[in-house]
């Protein structure tokens, strides 16, 4: 039985994500060419250290106060499996849909497949409505397997590109139309 639920500052310390497994092998990733994304091979792995891993506590507990949201995925012991995060800002044109940054959404490498990161994405979206947006913005890395999960969630490549949402270059920009009846 997973949990699914808001955390508040005072629940994030910096060993929040102490016992969180998390190694991303990219062998096929997406390059953009001109106006189009190409999948080209790669060998790649991403893995977090400990230090890392206290640094995004640190960054997830200031997203909190910023008057964003961490939603955590928790499984029956209590011990973190997933979490997803906003920032507290609107970025977008005067005239034009108000976005929220989906700054990270994480599962613990032996609890994917099962649910888990969908309901995550599902429970940030409610709290990027309550926040008045429209839309979310996602900087994405442009392995296979992230790109597959954001487009089966209803995610499109991104309209307007919101530079300071921009996490790296070689990211994918992707953004998602909140829906009005999520609630």
């Amino acid at each position: 039985m997973i949990e699914i639920r808001e955390l508040k500052q005072a629940q994030m310390h910096p060993g929040l994500l102490e016992s969180f497994r998390h190694i991303q092998r990219i062998t096929d990733k997406y390059v953009k060419k001109g106006n189009a994304y190409e999948l080209v091979r790669t060998d790649e792995i991403r893995q977090w250290n400990a230090e890392k891993r206290i640094r995004l506590s640190q960054y997830l507990c200031r997203q909190a106060d910023s008057g964003g949201a961490v939603v955590g995925a928790f499984a029956s012991e209590g011990r973190l499996v997933g979490f997803a995060s906003l920032d507290g800002t609107l970025q977008g044109a005067a005239d034009g849909p108000k976005y929220a940054n989906l700054t990270m959404l994480f599962v613990d490498d032996e609890w994917k497949r099962q649910g888990i990161g969908r309901n995550l994405f599902e429970r940030i979206c409610l709290c990027a409505r309550d926040r008045k947006a429209d839309r979310l913005f996602i900087s994405a890395i442009s392995s296979y397997e992230t790109i597959a999960f954001y487009f089966s969630m209803g995610c499109t490549d991104a309209k307007s590109i919101i530079e300071s949402f921009v996490d790296t270059e070689e990211d994918r920009y992707l953004e998602y139309a909140l829906k009005e009846d999520m609630r």
